[in-house]
């Protein structure tokens, strides 16, 4: 659990050794607009409000702030996707997981492109990860201890963020006017038009190409295994997929099955997939040449696969589930790496148990400190296993996770084939996606005499 931030001592902070005089030039967005937007990312509601207490007579440059508050890492994801006048986020590092924080910072630098917001993180345990490493691995602006942030140290650390966002920000205007005047150049162009269409129906093509390419390496639609079926649909919401599913048998007596999900879209994301699959087809030549046991054993998978990424810095991460099938004993061996929703274990003799398996961990390719553990369960007769990518919660209507969840849940123990539950779901593959869309389910027909 998280310290509790003690109130600091709600006294003035002394304005001469940390408000200083402004450049006249530094004018901002923020300043025409009278005030900074500061957006308060943390799991416990007192630290919003001392945050707003130690905070409440702030003034830069004539501005006061004006604070947004998130009480999630996936709360301050959806707001800062529709929120780009943030100037400063103050974020809690351990929420939802121990790195929640660091990777909602990998988030917004990486996906959503943000350089320009500063970024303060503070932690109620400050040992969760070592602050030298912190400090030269993420682009933030401090990094505290909450126990140690008084008004005025606070204040000092609001100062000098907001000092450097006004510089970036004029940086990235500056950047902005050399990209006006290179398009006013561009215009001069118009000539090259032609050929320039023609390269674009050419890359088309090859994308059109490489769909081909990457849906080959997909497995059957339905694959029966003696009294087991696994099906599967994949729809990109590109040409090619960032999603990528597997199941395919390594002996007499396993089957290994994954459902895969490569951060970002499109093309980039695609070619992780192939990467993805030729990494794991050679653990499968090695257990079947040299009877290495890895590709049947997902924790070191998971764990193999985290240690090639980033030593070939391919700049993607994957939130991967992975699971060994032991078609004699039924038992399931599987280990997780960031992948959500959680599979769904739908079993019809055990209605009082938890239906999903809840596996919090990272995702493949981020951390060099993540580790991952196997899990076991043996699934029951007439029981299923359904695992989906990210991108159908975006497609279901309820308004937070916790309610989509339960309503996904419902409908696929009501809908036993993944067209029916699409159906139910109110989701039309057929129409432009937000996201990649994949559903992978695992049936036990039925149960020994």
């Amino acid at each position: 659990m998280e310290q509790h931030f003690n109130a600091p001592p709600l006294t003035e902070p002394d304005d001469d050794r940390v408000l200083f005089a402004a450049d006249a030039a530094a004018e901002t967005t923020e300043q025409q607009q009278g005030c900074w937007t500061v957006l308060i990312v943390d799991d416990e509601a007192e630290i919003h409000q001392i945050t707003l207490l130690a905070l409440r007579d702030f003034s830069f440059m004539q501005h006061k702030l004006k604070f947004i508050s998130a009480y999630s890492a996936a709360e301050a994801r959806h707001i800062l996707q529709h929120n780009h006048e943030i100037a400063l986020i103050l974020l809690d590092v351990v929420m939802e997981t121990d790195d929640a924080g660091l990777v909602l910072v990998r988030y917004i630098r990486e996906q959503l492109q943000n350089k320009l917001v500063r970024i303060i993180l503070r932690t109620g345990q400050p040992g969760q990860a070592p602050e030298h490493r912190i400090v030269l691995d993420y682009d933030i602006n401090d990094y505290r201890a909450k126990t140690e942030l008084t008004v005025q140290r606070l204040t000092t650390s609001v100062v000098s963020a907001l000092r450097s966002y006004i510089a970036i920000r004029q940086l990235a205007d500056l950047n902005e006017h050399l990209e006006q005047q290179i398009q006013s150049r561009t215009e001069q162009l118009q000539s090259t038009n032609q050929q320039l269409q023609h390269s674009l129906a050419e890359l088309e093509a090859g994308e059109k190409a490489g769909k081909q390419v990457q849906f080959q390496m997909l497995p059957p639609a339905i694959f029966n295994y003696g009294e087991y079926q696994f099906s599967h649909v994949l729809y990109p919401s590109e040409f090619m997929s960032g999603d990528f599913v597997d199941y395919f048998n390594v002996d007499e007596h396993k089957v290994v099955f994954y459902i895969a999900d490569v951060s970002g879209h499109g093309v980039a994301s695609a070619f992780v997939t192939v990467y993805l699959k030729r990494f794991i087809s050679s653990w499968l030549e090695r257990y079947q040449r040299d009877n290495l046991a890895t590709v049947v054993d997902p924790a070191a998978v998971l764990t193999q696969l985290n240690k090639e990424l980033l030593k070939d810095k391919i700049g993607k991460h994957i939130a991967l589930f992975y699971a060994v099938l032991d078609t004699q004993s039924a038992e399931l061996t599987y280990a997780n790496a960031g992948a959500f929703p959680w599979p769904l274990l739908l079993q019809p003799q055990q209605q009082q148990q938890q239906h999903y398996l809840e596996l919090k961990s990272t995702p493949v390719g981020m951390f060099d400190f993540a580790s991952y553990h196997n899990q076991h369960l043996i699934l029951q007769p007439n029981s299923s296993v359904v695992l989906c990518s990210d991108g159908i919660l975006d497609l279901l209507p309820q308004q937070n996770t916790e309610q989509k969840l339960q309503y996904l849940w419902q409908q696929s123990d009501q809908h036993k084939d993944i067209a029916d539950l699409l159906q139910a779901l109110g989701i039309d593959p057929q129409q432009r996606l937000p996201d990649d869309l994949t559903i992978l389910k695992l049936t036990r027909q039925t149960g020994p005499e």
